[in-house]
């Protein structure tokens, strides 16, 4: 029975090396799904201001040109005052030319602000693309690290579901399904059993069930902890404890 422990103690580290494999296989496409997420939003926040600036840009052209016909307007009314001979016409020509240079005069003014946010634009769409220039440059390094150890992991996994396999093959059939389930309990599989203590808990064990575990002709857990007790008994015992 001793051996079948040692074989137990084998399999817990063939499963703890499977499952820091598979913790592998799961968070390097998680990392490299992350950083490329990042990235990703980062040049749409980019481009969203580079759209920004045009859908500005073509406003304030469209602004100028009004303001371009609006003088050329201007231009035609005051040509035509020398052509008015009533004074009623005059003065509808005059109001004409008053409310055309008051519409441009608020053109002018929303075009400078446009000309503000346009340049504020400017300034942070170069920050940003500096941004993310050195971001992407320092993401493609962890991408590509990821990729790497991703690689090594899906190397090394197989031969290691493979040797856990053949360690498998070694155990009692009736044990398999002991350790399966104590091993869903964090830490050691294991704990020595001395002087009717299990050193896994510290707790007492019972007279009966310690003299069971002295004669290691079954498995035995631990009442409170529910690890496999064994003890030092015998020349090949070095096994690993709690």
């Amino acid at each position: 029975m001793r051996e079948q422990i040692e074989v137990l103690e084998t399999l817990q580290q063939v499963d703890m090396e499977l499952l820091e494999l598979e913790t592998g296989l799961n968070e390097y496409p998680e990392r490299i799904s992350t950083y490329e997420k990042e990235l990703e939003q980062d040049l749409a926040e980019l481009n969203a201001l580079k759209d920004r600036k045009e859908a500005l840009s073509i406003e304030k052209l469209e602004m100028e040109q009004q303001t371009a016909v609006n003088e050329e307007n201007i231009k035609k009314y005051e040509s035509r005052l020398f052509e008015i001979k009533t004074h009623k016409e005059y003065e509808a020509l005059q109001k004409e030319i008053s409310d055309t240079k008051r519409a441009n005069s608020g053109i002018e003014e929303e075009i400078l602000k446009l000309m503000e946010e346009i340049e504020s634009l400017e300034s942070e769409i170069g920050a940003k693309s500096e941004e993310l220039a050195s971001k992407q440059e320092d993401y493609q390094l962890k991408i590509e690290e990821c990729k790497e150890k991703l690689e090594e992991v899906k190397v090394m996994y197989e031969p290691k579901k493979q040797e856990k396999e053949n360690i498998v093959s070694k155990i009692k059939p009736e044990i398999l399904p002991i350790y399966e389930k104590v091993r869903k309990r964090n830490g050691p599989l294991l704990a020595l059993a001395k002087n009717e203590v299990c050193t896994g808990c510290h707790m007492n064990i019972p007279p009966q069930l310690f003299n069971e575990v002295l004669t290691l002709t079954k498995i035995i857990q631990c009442p409170n902890c529910q690890k496999i007790l064994y003890t030092e008994k015998g020349p090949d015992s070095d096994v690993k404890t709690a």
